[in-house]
């Protein structure tokens, strides 16, 4: 079985490492700040399909890690935008169905596209996106579904872990343990009290494994840890394992922010039989030895 990570981001590079040793695996997309690490990388354009029609796509797992919109992403005209977006994936779904992919995994935003909950909350839950960003997610979503594609939507709540470039602002938990290791300020963007779903690089990369395997096909799933957890108990734990204090600077943001969700992850433990994740403190203790190595 050959899997192609579309883009070479933090999951397509983290996932890939992770999957390679098991399956052929090659990660297609534009030079990045991580495609200099990897050994499978090749530099595709993949909505090109001039040159995408030059690769061998019979009985492919694509796996989209594509980010074509920006989680702060705003836009003056969000329809055309969306529009847009739309006509460029649906290319690019009957493109991959008229060479016979085997499925297509898209990561989608559990974070985002159900709105707010304090509950854990099911994959058959109302949609009720706010940003720019959620919206694409669950555009894209119906589409994938109405494409004739054998197809999993993973529904990916916050992960972290495993390397990750820290300069574009993205990985709040990297970033946070950066900034504190160097006695540098971290700008909060929001709220302390925000409530996340969080799931370590190792666990996420399980899972997929037991997907691939399992081989399975057409389903939506929330792919999270099932436990929600402040973003003042990441402070918490941050400050206990480096053993400093964390200088905040709070910055306001107008972009809508989903303040608390918690994604029900019954299905998902159906789907596989991954009963246990690794906890919040232990993936940030193994986050902070990681960091304090790379600065050494």
């Amino acid at each position: 079985m050959k899997i192609v990570f579309l883009g070479c981001g933090y999951l397509g590079y983290n996932l890939s490492e992770a999957l390679k040793g098991k399956y052929e695996t090659e990660v297609w997309g534009l030079v990045s700040p991580y495609s200099s690490f990897s050994t499978i990388f090749r530099e595709i354009n993949v909505f090109d399909f001039e040159q995408l029609g030059k690769q061998d796509l019979k009985d492919v797992i694509i796996i989209d890690t594509v980010s074509l919109v920006a989680n702060t992403a705003k836009s003056d005209n969000e329809n055309e935008f969306l529009r847009n977006l739309f006509n460029r994936y649906n290319d690019l779904f009957a493109f991959l169905k008229e060479k016979g992919i085997h499925s297509y995994y898209f990561v989608s935003s559990g974070g985002t596209v159900y709105g707010e909950s304090d509950v854990p909350i099911k994959e058959n839950h109302e949609l009720l996106p706010k940003s720019l960003y959620a919206k694409s997610k669950v555009m894209l979503e119906k589409s994938i579904e109405e494409s004739g594609l054998n197809y999993i939507i993973m529904r990916l709540s916050n992960p972290y872990g495993g390397y990750q470039v820290t300069d574009k602002k993205q990985g709040v938990i990297p970033i946070l343990i950066e900034k504190v290791l160097k006695n540098e300020q971290f700008e909060l963007w929001g709220e302390s009290t925000t409530v996340r779903d969080y799931i370590y690089i190792d666990d996420l990369s399980k899972i997929m494994n037991v997907l691939i395997d399992k081989d399975t096909k057409n389903e939506v799933i929330n792919i999270g840890s099932g436990i929600g957890h402040s973003l003042q108990d990441v402070f918490d734990l941050v400050e206990s394992k480096t053993k400093k204090n964390i200088d905040l600077k709070k910055i306001q943001i107008d972009v809508p922010v989903v303040k608390s969700i918690i994604l029900d992850i019954s299905k998902l433990k159906s789907l596989t039989g991954i009963t246990s994740n690794t906890s919040l403190e232990e993936g940030i203790e193994k986050e902070v030895r990681r960091i304090q190595e790379e600065l050494k």
